[in-house]
C-alpha cells in the first residue's frame, strides 16, 4: 500500500475553548461547530490539507509565545475521497481535539495521523504533554469547557467512534474511527442523505 506524508512543522498555538452557554454540552458544542465551520469550511481540500492549515492558523495566533510545541500532520495509505458531510464532521472533531491539546497539554509536540484503510478511516491526535487527570477524563472534560462527551456524541451520530487515552506525564491520545462504508464517498450511496437529515435535526 502506498504511503504518502504531509508534514507541517510549525509552532502550535494556544487557543481558548469557548465556554458553554447551554446545560447540554452536545447542544452547545453543536452550535460552536456550526459557527466554526462557517469560519473554517471543510470543503475544498482533503483532511491533511485542512488540518495542516488549521495548525498553521493556530500557530500564527501565538507566534510570540515561548517554546511552543511543534505541530505535524502525516498521512498513511492511499488517499481516498471522503464523503463531504463526513469530512466536515471529522474536521470539526479534529479541530476541537487540537484546541484542547494546544490549550491544556503543555506539550513539546502535537501530531495528527490520518490513515486511509479499506475498512475504515482513522484519525489519531496525540501529544507528549502533561496528560489529563484521570478524574477529569472520567468526568468527561474540564468544567466550563466543551468536553469529551459532546465530541463522542457527535462521532456516534454519524457512525464514528472516538476513544481517549491519557496518563499523567505521558501525554494524551484520541483516536477517531469511521467505517469505510460511511466515510468514503464511493460507498456511501443512500446513507449520505440519511446522515445529512439526522445531523441537521440534531443541530437545529
Amino acid at each position: 500500500m502506498p504511503i504518502s506524508s504531509i508534514v507541517a512543522d510549525v509552532p502550535a498555538a494556544i487557543v481558548p475553548i469557548a465556554l458553554s452557554d447551554s446545560n447540554s454540552p452536545a447542544v452547545a458544542e453543536g452550535r460552536s461547530a456550526i459557527q466554526d465551520l462557517r469560519l473554517h469550511p471543510a470543503g475544498g481540500g482533503d483532511l491533511a490539507e485542512l488540518l495542516t492549515t488549521a495548525g498553521q492558523e493556530l500557530a500564527r495566533s501565538r507566534e510570540a509565545s515561548g517554546n511552543p510545541p511543534v505541530f505535524g500532520v502525516t498521512v498513511e495509505g492511499a488517499r481516498r475521497d471522503v464523503a463531504p458531510l463526513i469530512q466536515d464532521e471529522v474536521y470539526r472533531i479534529a479541530r476541537e481535539l487540537l484546541r484542547n491539546a494546544f490549550n491544556h497539554a503543555q506539550a513539546g509536540r502535537i501530531e495528527v495521523e490520518i490513515r486511509y484503510d479499506r475498512r475504515q478511516l482513522r484519525l489519531h491526535v496525540r501529544d507528549d504533554g502533561k496528560g489529563i487527570d484521570p478524574q477529569i477524563l472520567k468526568a468527561g472534560g474540564r468544567a466550563g469547557h466543551y468536553g469529551l462527551p459532546g465530541m463522542r456524541e457527535r462521532a456516534n451520530r454519524f457512525g464514528g467512534k472516538l476513544d481517549f487515552w491519557s496518563e499523567a506525564g505521558a501525554g494524551t491520545e484520541a483516536v477517531l474511527t469511521v467505517p469505510g462504508a460511511v466515510a468514503y464517498a464511493a460507498s456511501n450511496g443512500g446513507r449520505f442523505a440519511f446522515l445529512r437529515r439526522k445531523l441537521w435535526i440534531h443541530e437545529r
